[in-house]
C-alpha cells in the first residue's frame, strides 16, 4: 500500500473520529452545561495523565520492536509488561481516591480505573497493529471507537444519565475497538523470552519521556488551568483544543505511517538516504491543513465556536494561540519520529526532557500570571523548544532537507483562500449557516489553488487517488 493512501485512510479515519467527536461534545456541552462539561474533561485529563504512567514508554517500544521484524514474541511480552503495569496503576489509584475525587469534584476513581483498563487494551491493539505495518486496519479503529463512544454517550446523556453516561460511552467506544481489532492481530507461536522483555525495556527506559511530553502537550494545562480556573472556563479552552487538534490530523497520520517504514529500513537496510526522502515527504505535508485551519480561525473562528453554546465565542484568541502551537508540534512530531526510527531513543528523550521541563515550568508561572492565556502560550513556546531540538539532533543523524518552497505554496494557497473567504463575510454577512458554507468554500478553494501551484502535490494526489484523473493527469 502506498504511503499516501495509507495516510489519507489513517486521516480519513481520524476525521470521522473528530466528526462524531464535534457532535458529541456539541451535545455534551448543550446538555450538560459548562461546568459539568469541564469536570468531564478534567477527569479525562487525570485518566491521561494515568495511562501514561501505566504504560511508560511501552507503546513506542513496542511499535518499534515489532516493525523490525526480528524474531521474537514482542505481542505477549509486552501484553504481559501492559498488564503489569495496569495492575500496579489500579492500586495506587484506588488507594488515593480521596484525593482524586477531592481533585475532579466528583466521586470518580473506580470509573477511572475502568477507564484506564479499556484505554490501555485498545492503545496496546493499535500499537501492535502499527508495528505489523497495518496501520491501515489501526485507523480503522478509530473511528470504530469514537462513533461507538458518541452513541452510547448522546443517548445516555440525553436520557438523564449526566456525566455517568458520558464516562459509560468512553468505556464502550474502547472496547468494541479493542475486540474489533484484536481480530486482525497476528500472535507469534512461540513463547516470550526474558531477551523480548530485555529489548523492550531498552527502547522503553528512554522513550518513556517521549509519553510525558505528549501528554504535557495534550493535557497539562488542563491540569494547571483546574488549579487556578473555573471548570467552565477549562470547557470553553478544551473546545478551543478539540478545534486546533482537528487540524493537525494529516501531520499525525503521516507520522504514523511512515514510522514503521523508517523503522524497517533503519533494521534491514541502513539507507539513510531514503529515510531522508521520507522526512522530507512528512515535513512537506505536516502543515496541509494546519496552515490554512490558522488563517481560516483567524478569519471566522469567533462564529463557530458558537455551535458549542453561548459563551464559548471568548475562545477566539485561545484557538489561534493554540492552532499556532499545533502547527510547531506537528512539525516537531516529524523530526522525532525519524529520529526513533533511526533507534536512537536517547536523543529523543533529550528533547522530550527539555519539552516537559519548559512546558511544566512556563505553565505554573503563565497561567498563575495570565491566566488561561497563560496557559496557551506555555504550550506555544515548549513546542517551539521540541521543533529546534528535533531538528538538531535529525540534522546530525541524516541529511535533513526543509521543503520550503512546498510550505511556502501552501502559504499563498492560504492566503487566496482568506481574500475569498474574508470578501464573502462582507458581502454575505456572519450568521453561522454563511459561515459554514464559507468555510466549505474555503476549503475547496485552498486545495484547488494548491493544485495549481504544486505540481509535487498534484503528483501525490494522482498517484494515490483510487482511480484515474483525466484532469490531473494532463496538469502533470
Amino acid at each position: 500500500m502506498r504511503y499516501g493512501r495509507t495516510s489519507i485512510i489513517h486521516f480519513l479515519s481520524r476525521l470521522v473520529m473528530s466528526f462524531s467527536g464535534f457532535v458529541a461534545t456539541i451535545i455534551l456541552t448543550r446538555t450538560l452545561g459548562q461546568n459539568q462539561y469541564g469536570t468531564y474533561v478534567v477527569v479525562l485529563s487525570v485518566l491521561a495523565w494515568t495511562t501514561m504512567a501505566a504504560q511508560f514508554g511501552l507503546p513506542q517500544a513496542i511499535r518499534k520492536r515489532v516493525s523490525e521484524e526480528t524474531e521474537g514474541n514482542y505481542v505477549l511480552s509486552g501484553a504481559a509488561i501492559q498488564f503489569i503495569l495496569y495492575s500496579i496503576l489500579a492500586l495506587t489509584l484506588w488507594a488515593g481516591r480521596p484525593y482524586i475525587n477531592d481533585f475532579v469534584g466528583v466521586d470518580a476513581a473506580l470509573v477511572l480505573i475502568l477507564m484506564l483498563a479499556a484505554r490501555l487494551t485498545v492503545n496496546l491493539v493499535q500499537n501492535i497493529l502499527d508495528g505489523q505495518h497495518l496501520v491501515h486496519v489501526s485507523s480503522v479503529l478509530i473511528p470504530v471507537e469514537w462513533t461507538s463512544r458518541t452513541l452510547v454517550q448522546v443517548t445516555l446523556v440525553v436520557s438523564s444519565f449526566g456525566i455517568a453516561g458520558a464516562f459509560a460511552g468512553y468505556i464502550v467506544g474502547a472496547i468494541v475497538a479493542a475486540l474489533i481489532g484484536s481480530y486482525f492481530l497476528t500472535v507469534p507461536r512461540t513463547m516470550p523470552s526474558r531477551r523480548e522483555v530485555s529489548n523492550l525495556k531498552s527502547f522503553a527506559q528512554f522513550s518513556w519521556l517521549g509519553s510525558i511530553k505528549n501528554r504535557a502537550f495534550q493535557s497539562m494545562d488542563t491540569l494547571i488551568l483546574a488549579v487556578f480556573v473555573s471548570h467552565s472556563l477549562i470547557a470553553v479552552y478544551e473546545v478551543a483544543w478539540n478545534l486546533a487538534s482537528l487540524f493537525a490530523i494529516f501531520g499525525s497520520s503521516i507520522s504514523r505511517t511512515l514510522f514503521p517504514e523508517m523503522s524497517s529500513i533503519s533494521a534491514t537496510e541502513g539507507n539513510k538516504s531514503k529515510i531522508s526522502g521520507l522526512l522530507r515527504v512528512s515535513l512537506a505535508y505536516a502543515g496541509l491543513f494546519i496552515i490554512p485551519g490558522l488563517v481560516g480561525g483567524a478569519l471566522v473562528g469567533d462564529v463557530i465556536l458558537t455551535i458549542y453554546g453561548r459563551g464559548f465565542e471568548t475562545g477566539y484568541y485561545i484557538l489561534l494561540v493554540l492552532t499556532f502551537a499545533r502547527l510547531l508540534y506537528g512539525y516537531a512530531g516529524q523530526f522525532v519520529n525519524t529520529i526513533d526510527a533511526l533507534d536512537h531513543p536517547n536523543l529523543t528523550f533529550y528533547i522530550n526532557a527539555a519539552f516537559v521541563g519548559t512546558n511544566l515550568a512556563l505553565n505554573v508561572a503563565l497561567t498563575w500570571k495570565f491566566g488561561w492565556y497563560g496557559a496557551a502560550a506555555a504550550t506555544t513556546v515548549s513546542s517551539g523548544i521540541a521543533l529546534l531540538g528535533g531538528y538538531h539532533f535529525a540534522s546530525q543523524l541524516i541529511d535533513v532537507t526543509i521543503p520550503v518552497a512546498e510550505i511556502a505554496k501552501q502559504c499563498l494557497a492560504a492566503i487566496v483562500m482568506a481574500a475569498l473567504v474574508e470578501a464573502g463575510r462582507l458581502v454575505l454577512g456572519s450568521t453561522l449557516p454563511i459561515v459554514i458554507a464559507l468555510v466549505i468554500f474555503g476549503g475547496g478553494v485552498y486545495f484547488a489553488v494548491l493544485i495549481l501551484l504544486s505540481e509535487e502535490f498534484r503528483t501525490m494526489v494522482v498517484d494515490n487517488l483510487p482511480f484515474d484523473s483525466p484532469l490531473l493527469q494532463y496538469a502533470r
